[in-house]
């Protein structure tokens, strides 16, 4: 329970303009280990948690060129003790992981995309934990998605906002399963308002 409250504040949207290129594959995987959980697919999670050690660790030299030893040194560290962790401390741990290399990424769409997934994640896992604070603010990072949409998405854009209205008027309830629902629902709307 203490590593679920201490990732959730840490998931904000702080960037730096270096990018490496080793990065994006590894949001890639990390990201999987929390929808696995979402989906209801726990046996998988421990393979998930070593592909995505197992790739940091080839990915290291190269984000050694723009990371600072340090936090270099946490990811490993965390990844290698998700190894031990129960599954809702996997996906917690791999959002905090997925939002330390995302201060090191340009801002872009894609980031903004990783954001709102992450959000939506990140509260769905306290909700499944019962840690109702401190809760991610889901619709501001779905914000910057919905501004730079254009109508690009519209059915998608009225389906995140009807979502975020559940999940807003589930929570002085703390209404479970009404809460898990809209979260589940906006992270399958990442994937649709990442289609061109």
């Amino acid at each position: 329970m203490s590593l679920l409250l201490f990732a959730l504040p840490a998931l904000v949207f702080a960037q730096a303009p270096a990018a490496p290129g080793a990065l994006e594959p590894m949001q890639e995987l990390l990201k999987a280990i929390p929808a696995a959980l979402i989906e209801g697919k726990r046996s998988s999670m421990p393979g998930l948690v070593a592909k995505a050690k197992a790739a940091w660790e080839k990915a290291q030299p190269e984000a050694r060129k723009t990371m600072p030893e340090p936090d270099v040194a946490f990811i490993g560290k965390q990844l290698q003790a998700m190894l031990k962790m129960k599954p809702a401390e996997q996906g917690i741990g791999a959002l905090g992981i997925s939002a330390t290399l995302s201060r090191f990424q340009a801002k872009s769409r894609k980031q903004d995309l990783l954001q709102a997934n992450r959000a939506a994640m990140s509260a769905w896992c306290g909700v499944d934990a019962g840690v109702w604070q401190p809760m991610p603010n889901v619709a501001q990072a779905f914000k910057p998605l919905l501004d730079q949409d254009q109508g690009q998405h519209t059915m998608a854009a009225l389906a995140v906002q009807d979502a975020l209205k559940r999940f807003q008027a589930s929570q002085p309830k703390r209404q479970t399963a009404v809460a898990k629902k809209a979260l589940k629902d906006l992270v399958a709307l990442v994937d649709v308002l990442e289609k061109p």
